[in-house]
């Protein structure tokens, strides 16, 4: 029995070497696994390296880093714009109530993502705390410049000027803003009623001032139209009247040439030419003999 023992105690003994072996591949793989001493950053990111929980003022640049580990971490900070929205509610010089939307957009530069991360970590503390009060108190402080009516028809100074605070307040946190964006004004319901009763009265006295000049320009025409026909007239019948004056001054002129054309012999010669030869029965004592101009005591003679 003991022979074969010992053959079955030499034969088992090769794979008996390779099993710590195997172990220990086994071991590092999982270590290497777990504690994995590669940090990649993405493009679009900023690497903060913490030594123990400590941030390293130097960023990783997007790549392949080398940390040590339970020693080193790389944590990735967005350097790609970001958007905060918040309403803000504030009272304008003539004391109306106002609400509107801002939009800040804006980034974190590459080498300021470790002071980013070591103040707030991520974008929405940084929203809460900083940019939403700051947008707040800049937006009440040019709202409170302006009356209600001016925050509409000065829009664009209205904008340049809360950007600007936005701007001037975001700056001590190493903060790029890219654009400030204002939505539109909204009052209160009576205010806006109210802008709204003026627009159309101001619409009606518009209409009615319209209304008025296209009158008096409708009696100016009627004016000029009856100044031009009473022209017209006076002009059409001072034309009759020399028409007249020279018809007549024509007809007086061929009067005259007939009446010097017509001699007492001529006229009796047209009278004896149209006379059928006929006398009247009684003749007056002293009357001319008919179409021969003397009596009978003159023929007598």
């Amino acid at each position: 029995m003991l022979p074969n023992v010992d053959r079955l105690s030499s034969g088992s003994s090769p794979s008996r070497k390779w099993i710590a072996p195997a172990i220990g591949v086994a071991v590092a793989l999982f270590l290497l696994a777990e504690l994995n001493p590669l940090a990649q950053i993405s493009s679009g990111y900023a690497g903060v390296l913490t030594n123990f929980g400590s941030v390293q003022p130097t960023p990783l640049a997007p790549g392949l880093h080398v940390v040590i580990p339970f020693y080193q971490q790389a944590i990735p900070v967005s350097v790609q714009p970001q958007t905060v929205t918040s309403d803000e509610t504030a009272s304008t010089h003539d004391l109306q109530q106002v609400t509107t939307s801002i939009a800040v957009t804006f980034h974190v530069a590459p080498a300021d993502a470790p002071d980013f991360y070591q103040n707030f970590r991520d974008f929405e503390t940084l929203g809460q705390r900083i940019i939403t009060p700051a947008v707040s108190n800049d937006v009440k402080a040019v709202t409170a410049n302006y009356d209600a009516e001016e925050l509409v028809t000065k829009r664009d100074a209205v904008d340049a000027q809360i950007k600007a605070l936005v701007v001037a307040s975001l700056a001590p946190y190493h903060l790029t803003v890219e654009s400030v964006n204002v939505a539109n004004f909204a009052f209160s319901e009576a205010y806006s009623q109210a802008i709204e009763q003026k627009q159309v009265a101001q619409q009606q006295a518009l209409q009615a001032q319209y209304t008025l000049q296209q009158t008096q320009i409708s009696a100016q025409q009627q004016v000029v139209q009856a100044k031009a026909q009473a022209d017209a007239a006076v002009e059409t019948a001072q034309g009759q009247a020399q028409a007249l004056l020279l018809t007549a001054e024509a007809q007086a002129k061929a009067n005259a040439l007939i009446a010097q054309s017509l001699t007492p012999t001529l006229l009796q010669q047209k009278a004896l030419d149209k006379w059928d030869g006929t006398l009247p029965h009684y003749l007056t004592a002293g009357a001319p003999l008919p179409f021969i101009g003397t009596t009978p005591q003159e023929q007598t003679k």
